[in-house]
Formats: structure tokens, sequence, C-alpha cells
């Protein structure tokens, strides 16, 4: 998994982390720390501060799969342009709809 894909997953579910596995996770990916230096900053051994990213990385991962967010998010997104375009030229009938696929999306 690379680096930006464990910056959105933070970014939806970073919460669920513990503060500790949070924190290295954002020093590697958002500050490209080495494992050496998380390690000294933290006073733990660089295979504690691998060991916390893998366990949160596995964490980010299995939330994402439980929850989903980030596809809903990114469904929600491309039907509100579509809202956006049919309010210029649709017709109430397909503005309704794509209104009501929103609606489909976020209770799914």
């Amino acid at each position: 998994m690379d680096r930006f894909e464990i910056s959105i997953l933070r970014s939806y579910y970073g919460a669920l982390l513990t503060d500790r596995q949070n924190e290295m996770l954002r020093l590697r990916y958002d500050e490209d720390m080495s494992l050496g230096e998380i390690a000294e900053e933290f006073s733990v051994s660089r295979q504690t501060v691998q060991d916390t990213i893998l366990k949160g990385e596995k964490h980010l991962v299995l939330a994402d799969g439980a929850l989903g967010l980030i596809d809903k998010d990114t469904s929600v997104k491309r039907e509100l342009e579509k809202v956006k375009r049919l309010a210029a030229t649709g017709t109430s009938e397909e503005i309704i709809a794509a209104v009501n696929n929103i609606l489909e999306i976020m209770e799914g």
C-alpha cells in the first residue's frame, strides 16, 4: 500500500487507531521519516515501530472494508456533480433521480 492510500485511510479512519499508531503512521507517511527516526522519537526499537505501523495499516484497511466510507464519499461526490450539471440543463425528474441515488448511497 502506498503512502497516498495510507494518508487517505488515516483521514477517514485515523480516530479508530491508538494515538501511538496514528502518530507513527503520520510520521512515516506524511512526514517521510525513517523507521529509525521514528524509533528515536518514541524511544523504542525499529522493530516496534514497524510492528506498530503494520498493525495500524491493518486496522485502517479492515475499517474501510467494514465501513466503506471512502467509496461512499466518492460516489456521493460524483452524484452531486451530476446534480450540478442537471440543474443547468436537466429535467426535474433527472435531478430527483440523482438526489435519490445520493440518498441510497448514504443509507447503504
